[in-house]
């Protein structure tokens, strides 16, 4: 099985695509995400969404975006929550009207063949230079919701892989680890996936790869030119 992940595909089917003004990378980039998507992801594989799916404002229109993902290759296909995801509102209501290959993730666990797909949004952490005193609610309940997360996993028992979603990297906007790191580090987690950054200094300070056994990668769909990257192949 290959597990793949992307995350802020930032979709919006309702309305006009206005995110090439952010950039060149963004022009035309729902067209680009279809193409590499068929170019790589077969009918078997699973594929991690990290957060930000859509910038519809309503369930109604969000479910436009949500049933094109459901229709891409990809057996089933694991989401959380992004910031700008605001037609995300509550976790039941959500679970209830996704389609078939669509299962969302908040502070939940779903197993997947001999692996555990478990998720939530995160947040900015206290240490990052961007919180400021309106964050600590959502950080303390992210922080919450990780643990959940974490111990929903560990029950499961996977036996080839423990894969966390997140939204917000688990780093700082300097690259400093932050207290969900510390949180992470204290269970058997194989691969840590998230997005959130854009800008390219962020991307240059970020850490990546095999840290205390886990395996951290970006999957901003800016950060992968818009390719879906191979997070696990067994």
């Amino acid at each position: 099985m290959k597990i793949w992940g992307i995350a802020d595909t930032h979709l919006a089917a309702h309305r006009v695509d206005t995110m090439g003004i952010h950039g060149s990378i963004w022009s035309n980039h729902r067209g680009q995400i279809i193409e590499n998507w068929h170019s790589t992801i077969n009918e078997e594989d699973t594929v991690l969404i990290g957060g930000d799916v859509t910038w519809a404002t309503s369930f109604q229109y969000a479910m436009i975006d949500i049933n094109m993902l459901d229709r891409l290759p990809g057996k089933n296909k694991f989401i959380v929550k992004g910031n700008h995801d605001i037609w995300w509102k509550k976790y039941p209501e959500v679970k209830k009207m996704m389609p078939k290959t669509m299962n969302p993730l908040a502070g939940t666990a779903i197993k997947e063949g001999r692996h555990v797909i478990c998720g939530t949004m995160g947040w900015l952490s206290p240490n990052d230079p961007c919180f400021d005193g309106l964050d600590m609610n959502a950080y303390k309940k992210e922080l919450n919701l990780l643990e959940d997360a974490l111990k929903a996993a560990v029950k499961l028992k996977p036996k080839d892989g423990l894969h966390l979603l997140m939204h917000f990297p688990p780093f700082t906007t300097k690259g400093c680890e932050t207290p969900f790191f510390d949180l992470i580090t204290k269970y058997p987690v194989t691969t840590c996936t998230f997005g959130h950054f854009h800008i390219e200094e962020e991307w240059d300070c970020l850490p990546q790869g095999n840290i205390n056994g886990v395996e951290f990668r970006l999957i901003s769909t800016d950060f992968l030119c818009h390719k879906p990257y191979l997070i696990w192949d067994a």
